[in-house]
């Protein structure tokens, strides 16, 4: 029996957890390989949702070890959940005795690293993006308080690029950044996109449409776009108002969706801020069974990100679940892969190459010629498929324990 320690600072109670870990990992955790999971769940959602992953877990090869993930102070409470992680992994490793730690991010791959130099297992490094360079992009680090951490980070960086027996990258846009500078070499890298789920984005169906507008109080007869994900931080809500602007004056049945974990009272506050019509916009924080309810009730799908050097890393999870949901995109070039995926599926949406009102009318009047649904999701499927992604990590166990 293959056995796999996989951790990872995000939570399985988390919808990213539940969409981006336990999706790979019940299907991989079958016959010869075992994998013990290490997360930080948020005390919040761990409550709500311990009961459902508990359900998802039940009769699998997978053992879950939650620990609470620690807010604040700041730096402090990321050492006190090392410190945590540690203590947690000795006492698994004398119960298990792994071959492999899989590290999803950069805290996580402290831990792998010193387990990887103590205990001898191989070394798996999921970046999952440049985490700390989207920490000072994002201003959360722009404070001399922060510029040793930074550093420090960008050390372990280095080592893990170095000592991993495997190290993954989202996108190729990251890995040839990785092999320009020498950090890795070309068999010890492998490249996989954020994944879909189909169980988790059925097809596409007018009655689902039709339900989910009668409980947003939203008519048939709307076109709406939406936003699914996280705003702040890397997601300038500047460059938002301007598309919602856009949007919203180029039809009285124009309607705006936001599906976001953001704080309301931060979103509402950007609304008022940038003069947007409240009465046009619904703001829903929606579990993640729920979803694809609402993105299949949309129109078109939009993907923003500030543009700085993180984003070669970027590989949205939401145009996969877009597309599987039958919904074209509206996105900036230079975003991870974007560009070579969408020359690949020409039909997919429009990338645009900045954001003013010229650009943002041209691609809104090829957004709204009739959408071919099954030709969408089709691209979803070949690029974004989970058996893809099942398939590359399944290999990739095997190829480190056969050695």
């Amino acid at each position: 029996m293959c056995k796999i320690l996989y951790i990872s600072y995000d939570g399985l109670t988390d919808p990213l957890g539940q969409s981006q870990i336990l999706s790979y990992l019940s299907k991989i955790a079958i016959n010869e390989i075992s994998i013990d999971i290490l997360s930080y769940d948020k005390k919040e959602v761990y409550t709500k949702n311990k009961l459902f992953v508990e359900s998802k877990l039940k009769n699998s090869n997978i053992n879950w070890h939650p620990l609470r993930y620690s807010k604040s102070p700041p730096i402090f409470s990321s050492i006190w959940d090392i410190f945590k992680g540690w203590r947690e992994i000795k006492k698994l490793n004398k119960i298990n005795n792994y071959q492999v730690v899989h590290c999803r991010g950069y805290i996580p791959g402290i831990l792998g690293l010193k387990f990887k130099n103590k205990f001898n297992v191989k070394l798996i490094f999921d970046m999952r993006g440049w985490w700390c360079d989207e920490k000072l992009e994002s201003g959360n680090w722009n404070n001399f308080i922060f510029k040793p951490i930074y550093k420090y980070f960008k050390k372990k960086e280095q080592q893990l690029f170095k000592l991993a027996d495997k190290t993954i990258s989202l996108t190729f846009s990251g890995k040839v950044e990785i092999l320009k500078n020498k950090w890795t070499t070309e068999k010890k890298i492998g490249v996989i996109p954020t994944c879909v789920d189909f169980k988790n984005f059925p097809e596409w169906k007018q009655l689902i449409r039709e339900k989910t507008r009668k409980n947003l109080n939203l008519s048939k007869d709307k076109f709406i776009l939406t936003y699914s994900g996280s705003l702040g931080g890397n997601y300038d809500f500047n460059d938002f108002s301007i598309v919602f602007h856009e949007f919203l004056k180029r039809s009285s049945k124009n309607h705006i969706l936001i599906l976001s974990k953001t704080p309301l009272n931060y979103l509402e506050s950007k609304i008022n801020e940038h003069n947007l019509d409240m009465d046009r916009i619904t703001i829903i924080s929606s579990s993640f069974k729920d979803v694809h309810k609402y993105l299949q009730a949309s129109d078109i799908g939009l993907i923003l990100y500030n543009r700085s050097f993180s984003v070669i890393g970027r590989s949205p999870t939401k145009l996969g679940e877009y597309w599987c949901s039958g919904i074209p995109t509206l996105s900036l070039k230079n975003i991870g892969d974007l560009n070579s995926i969408y020359s690949k599926y020409p039909k997919g949406g429009v990338l645009i190459n900045n954001i003013n009102s010229d650009e943002i009318e041209i691609a809104f009047n090829q957004l709204e010629k009739k959408i071919d649904k099954p030709l969408l999701r089709s691209y979803s499927k070949d690029y974004f498929h989970i058996n893809k992604g099942v398939k590359f990590y399944s290999d990739i166990y095997k190829e480190l324990t056969t050695k």
